[in-house]
């Protein structure tokens, strides 16, 4: 993830563990902290397979 999170290009792609980033996936997909965590450990930093880890697309 860029330092700046109104970046634009690639790191959209990509999900880190910084707190709005996990912030976003526990909204979006309707986990809980451990589980967004557990996700992006897990599936790699690949927003794609995050959400298809967290059952969502």
């Amino acid at each position: 993830m860029a330092d700046n999170p109104k970046k634009k290009g690639r790191d959209r792609e990509l999900v880190s563990e910084q707190e709005h980033e996990v912030a976003y996936l526990m909204r979006t997909a309707k986990v809980t902290r451990q589980r967004a965590l557990e996700a992006i450990r897990e599936a790699e930093p690949n927003r794609e397979k995050v959400m298809a880890y967290l059952g969502k697309k």
